[in-house]
């Protein structure tokens, strides 16, 4: 095997249910290691689904889980995790919305998104500021919620009143009762606190592609519930931000908890794989690179829309550094990502759509990297003779 010292850099997404993004980095690296005397650096990479926060602590000093207890979508206690490293100004906080304001917190019999509310997401991230936190992650899928945010402003020590002057009830029901608002007390307890929303939805706030529409009947909203809450969040629009660009992509996300979030709290949306790939400070690393390699357990047409090994690809792309994927197996529209001149090579442990074995994934993810490194080193060598 050839003995030339490359630059390789592994960034690979989780193989779900078989290898965490840094047991495949491993794999990979572990069987180049036995070829070649390469400089190999693993990066454990995820698009902002399972795993996103492993890949963001990895490697990062005085990492610390935290769990709390916050108040859940039904206004009951529950227990809520997530997890701060850094210090000083670096101190940051990964927090999932779905601990406090999950879809999977409430039984199915009882999902009805105009009662439930998005409180305990308040509550957490009070709880990271509190902890001397400055910067906060916040991944905001897989909500039972469609209340704009406001429980998750209450929370944080904004005021929504009715007629009476009364606070609103929780959940999408109270918005339409709101005829006052004060968010006076939120920018004092946030004050030099940078929030990035881990977003990777385009839908608006409102209309046929907004939050009602699409997302409540999800959470449990029949037909008469989404035309409800859909006219009291465009009233809520009118009255309290009129001027702020409701058709934003994202700004419909986890029931309008992305609106919330930009207009609130001046927070940015990114794509998950932005802001990972951004944390991780990959492009310093690839733009050195001999050769960029990533992967996922299923390549097919979906990975062109934001997943791991197309971010990553994009990056390599951006220094002319090839890069090459392994999948576990390959899926409908795979001819999508070959053809999409993002990837120099793509391989699968198997070629049969799902008949990757989760038992043999180590094992067989390095068989596959021994089996396909020689033409892979070609590659390489072609275009390093090329460019001298």
């Amino acid at each position: 095997m050839n003995q030339t010292n490359y630059n390789i850099i592994i960034a690979t997404d989780s193989f779900k249910g078989s290898m965490t993004s840094y047991e495949a980095g491993d794999a990979i690296a572990t069987a180049i290691k036995e070829q070649t005397p390469s400089r190999v650096t693993v990066y454990p990479v995820a698009d902002g689904g399972e795993g996103t926060t492993e890949a963001l602590s990895f490697g990062r000093a005085a990492v610390l889980l935290q769990c709390i207890t916050v108040t859940g979508p039904l206004g009951e206690k529950v227990q809520a995790k997530y997890t701060i490293f850094g210090t000083g100004e670096e101190k940051t906080a990964i927090l999932e919305m779905a601990q406090a304001a999950g879809l999977t917190l409430v039984p199915v019999s009882q999902r009805n998104p105009l009662k439930t509310t998005t409180y305990g997401v308040g509550e957490m991230i009070l709880d990271a500021v509190r902890k001397g936190c400055k910067k906060l992650i916040v991944g905001i899928g897989g909500s039972a919620t469609n209340d704009v945010g406001i429980g998750m402003l209450q929370a944080l020590g904004a005021s929504f009143t009715d007629i009476n002057d009364q606070e609103v009830s929780y959940g999408a029901e109270g918005i339409e009762n709101i005829a006052a608002m004060d968010t006076t007390g939120i920018l004092k307890k946030l004050k030099d606190v940078d929030i990035k929303v881990i977003c990777d939805v385009n839908n608006p706030l409102v209309g046929d592609e907004g939050c009602s529409t699409v997302f409540a009947p999800q959470k449990g909203a029949d037909l008469q519930m989404v035309q409800r809450m859909e006219q009291a969040i465009t009233r809520f629009a009118d009255l309290f931000a009129k001027d702020y660009d409701r058709w934003m992509a994202g700004a419909g996300a986890a029931g309008g908890l992305g609106y919330a979030f930009a207009y609130f709290l001046h927070a940015e949306l990114v794509h998950g794989i932005d802001i990972v790939l951004q944390e991780i400070h990959l492009e310093e690393a690839v733009r050195t690179a001999d050769l960029v390699i990533t992967g996922e357990g299923r390549m097919d047409a979906q990975t062109l829309m934001g997943k791991t090994p197309a971010g990553v690809a994009r990056l390599a792309k951006k220094y002319a550094v090839p890069v090459i994927a392994y999948a576990g197996c390959f899926g409908d529209g795979i001819e999508q990502c070959t053809e999409s001149g993002l990837f120099d090579r793509v391989y699968a442990v198997t070629e049969q759509e799902g008949a990757f074995d989760p038992q043999m994934a180590v094992r067989d993810l390095g068989q596959t990297v021994r089996e396909t490194m020689s033409e892979w080193i070609h590659m390489i060598d072609t275009k390093k003779g090329a460019n001298e």
